[in-house]
Order: structure tokens, then sequence, then C-alpha cells
């Protein structure tokens, strides 16, 4: 029997990181392992770089273009550590002349390494050896406990670019992609189908971007929301009906059948709770890639943990509308967030408020507290819960998908590490962008994967 599925999740923290340690300029192999937290889905385990350890280089007996070896006492410190915390370790080393896989050497090499590995880590794994190429590429194999080979499934690196690598893949260009890939090519709209995105969050904004999503053509969709249809709905959520309404159907259940209707093909998975539960969590953490529809700031700071803790990329959707409450619009701002593990969040980004998050997380359970808490509203001195303009929702959904889109296919004249935060200010025809920072709160729940409780949060100790 084979071992399971597996695929490995990376952090451009600790990309980059690997890069100047593996190429430091003399063309000779240098060698790398990461400590990792893991996630265990139904059909595929997830290793999620916790931190990288270089050997150095004066550790290496031999190093040169096709060939590097290392003193057994300098990996004893990390696989001790890895015993202890039942963690994942992952060798990496380079390929400085561009190879494009394993060598001999190389399977020698991980033969003899990887029963030790297991010898320190008594469990089952798995385990897994990358090899890094000059250009950035990647690939892997996972090793189980019987030292048997699979390739990786991916290998996501969540840095200012996503590198979704996997291996090679042929696939024939549906017809309905074929002016997709006119504009972002043939691999970068196949690799759409390798992927499965998670969306928090389906009204206004979600609603537009599962839309966007679907037709772009994503292998799978995992829509989590815990709330039903409602008429005041109906001017702003796609694919929703008076008849949804009526019968107080789920917006999930809805906007899946919707995707399904659409008949391109995407699989969609529901999940009717709310973020805070362990089901959401779940669900989540085996997605690749998240986008967050939420208004509350309690909700975006759990989903920016939940990023940390799994290796994903989160891309956050907002509007705001700030009116006078007699017909007069003061300002109309839609904005995109791209928040990398590792790297600044919301919280240091001031985009949402630490405060009103624990405010919010207090009250969950107390509905009447919640309502007062709920005071301030997208527009200011109005009381409706959300922005009731669907051409403003459309436009914010479109901003965060492109913004998805030039991170996993780099199209911006400038870098994209100039564009952490978008603003479009629709009263003043404005685009302001603010770049990324390293600005890390968070990176002490780097890839710690699954844990108990889940997230370090003691509400989703048990349940859900």
């Amino acid at each position: 029997m084979r071992n399971r599925p597996t695929s490995l999740r990376i952090a451009g923290v600790h990309a980059e990181q690997l890069r100047q340690h593996l190429f430091p300029g003399d063309g000779k192999e240098a060698v790398a392992f990461a400590l990792c937290g893991r996630h265990r889905a139904p059909d595929i385990d997830v290793l999620l770089v916790q931190e990288v350890v270089p050997i150095p280089y004066e550790d290496c007996p031999v190093r040169a273009p096709e060939l590097v070896t290392w003193r057994t006492d300098a990996i004893e410190p990390l696989l001790r550590r890895a015993s202890t915390a039942k963690l994942g370790v992952v060798k990496f080393h380079s390929h400085p002349t561009g190879y494009e896989a394993f060598s001999r050497t190389d399977d020698t090499s991980d033969r003899d390494l990887f029963p030790s590995v297991y010898g320190w880590v008594d469990d089952d794994g798995p385990h897994a050896s990358v090899a890094v190429l000059p250009d950035r590429r990647m690939f892997g194999r996972s090793i189980d406990s019987r030292n048997r080979f699979q390739p990786l499934r991916q290998i996501l690196v969540v840095d200012h670019d996503l590198g979704l690598f996997v291996p090679s893949v042929r696939a024939m260009l549906p017809s309905h992609a074929e002016r997709h890939a006119q504009v972002f090519g043939e691999r970068t709209t196949i690799l759409l189908r390798q992927l499965t995105v998670g969306v928090v969050g389906c009204s206004g904004t979600g609603s537009f971007v599962i839309e966007m999503l679907a037709r772009l053509g994503v292998n799978k969709l995992v829509l989590v929301d815990p709330e039903p249809v409602e008429y005041r709905n109906l001017n702003r959520i796609v694919g929703t009906t008076s008849a949804d309404a009526a019968t107080g159907r789920s917006k999930v259940e809805v906007l899946g059948e919707h995707v399904a209707r659409i008949g391109l093909d995407t699989r969609v998975e529901v999940v009717r709770r709310d973020l805070a539960s362990v089901d959401a969590v779940h669900a989540l953490a085996g997605c690749d890639v998240l986008f967050g529809c939420m208004d509350s700031h309690d909700g975006r700071r759990t989903l920016n943990r939940l990023a940390s803790f799994y290796v994903l990329p989160y891309f956050d959707c907002g509007v705001g509308l700030a009116a006078d409450g007699k017909g007069s619009i003061d300002d109309v701002t839609a904005a995109s967030h791209y928040v990398q593990p590792g790297r600044s969040t919301l919280l240091s980004r001031k985009v949402i408020s630490q405060q009103r998050a624990d405010a919010e997380a207090m009250a969950r359970h107390d509905p009447v507290r919640y309502l007062a808490l709920r005071a301030e509203k997208y527009i200011e001195g109005v009381e409706v819960e959300s922005p009731a303009v669907i051409s403003v929702n459309a436009l914010a959904a479109s901003l965060v998908v492109n913004e998805f889109l030039a991170r996993l296919h780099p199209f911006r004249l400038s870098a994209n590490a100039d564009h952490a935060s978008v603003r479009l200010r629709f009263d003043a025809t404005l685009l302001d962008a603010e770049p990324e920072t390293n600005d890390g709160p968070l990176r002490r729940s780097l890839g710690r994967g699954d844990i108990t409780p889940l997230l370090d949060l003691p509400e989703l100790s048990v349940g859900g």
C-alpha cells in the first residue's frame, strides 16, 4: 500500500532564508533542514514549515556542484526537538547546476537519512526531501516509515508572489478557459485547476468572489457561512432568489448549487458553521488559498490566525461607506489586503482593531450585548448591517480576485511587495497601495498546524 499523498507549505520568510543559505554564490550544493507542523486532512498530509535550520558550511565535509555531505552530529539537536514536539522533518538541498531531478546520490542519501529520522521521531510521519533550483523552483518527495518515496503532490510557497510547484501537469485546456490563457498563460490557467480555495463570508462581496473563482476554473471551493438567505440580502448576493429567502435556505447551499449550475466542474464543499468552529477550521486548513469576505474584526483576526497556523495566503476583501444618513455619501472605498504568514497582519496594518475584536469575541455568546457592539456600521449613522450597493461589492470583489491573480501570475509593472494593501476610493477616484513590511507578530504561531486546542484558542478545544 502506498504512503498517503503529501504536500508542503512554506512561508516567504522561510523561503528567503533557504535561498540565501542554499545559494551562497560559490556554485556548490548546500543543505538545510526544516521543522514542520502538520495538518492531517481526510485524503492528504500537509507539512507546514515552522522553522528553518541551516547546516553551517563548515559542518559539511564535502560541498561540490553535485554533492553535499554533513556531519551526523550537526543534525542531532534538531532531531531531538522534532522528537520532543512530534514535528515533521524536511531536508532541503540545492541543485546549483539546475538539474531537475533527484540524482542517484540523492536517492542514496535519503535512504540512509530517513530511517534515522523515524528512529528519532517515533510516529507515522510523513517527512520529506526537497531540491531547490537556482530559479527558485522546487520539487520534492515524501518518505514514509517504510522508507518509500512518493512525489509531493504540491509545494506552495506563500511569498509576495505565490509559488505553486506540482509534478508535471498534463491537462487539456478546457474551451471556456482559452481566453483566460491568452492573458495569464496556459500553465497558470491549468494551475488554477489544482487549487482548493476557501471563501469565508458568502454575502455581498463573497458571492461575487465565488462567482469569479468558479468561472476562472478553480478546482474546488470551500464555502463557510452560518447564515440563511434573507430578503434584505437579495439586492447584493449573486445567485439568490426570493424563493431562497422565503424558505430560509442557507447561503452556502444556495451558492454551492449556483456554482454547480455554471457547469465548469468546480467542486464545492459547504460548511454552514461559524468560522470559530472546529468544522470550519478543519475544512479551511485543507485549502490552498483563503478569501475573507467578512466585516467583523474578530472573524478577520481569527482568519489571519488560521492563515498563520496553516501557512496559507489570505486575501481580505473590504468595503467602507460613510454617509450622513440623509442620502449624501461622503466616502466609498473598496480594499484588498493580502496577508502572508510571517509578515504583517491586519492588526499591525490597523485594518482591524484589537479592542473591537476583543469586544466582539466576548460578546459572541451574548446576543443582546453583541447587537449593542454592532452600533458602528459600514455606513456611519445609518442603521444597516452591510453595504446595500451591489456595484460597490462587485468592484471590491474584483479588486481582491485580481490581487490573487497578480500573485499567482505576476503581471504588474511594480513588484507585488509594494501592494500588500490596495484601496480604491470612489469619491476621489484614487487608487492607493501600501507596501509589505516584516512586522510579523503572529510569527510564533507560524506552521504550528493541528494542535490542541485548534489555533491555540480554548473555544476550539472540543466539539465545534
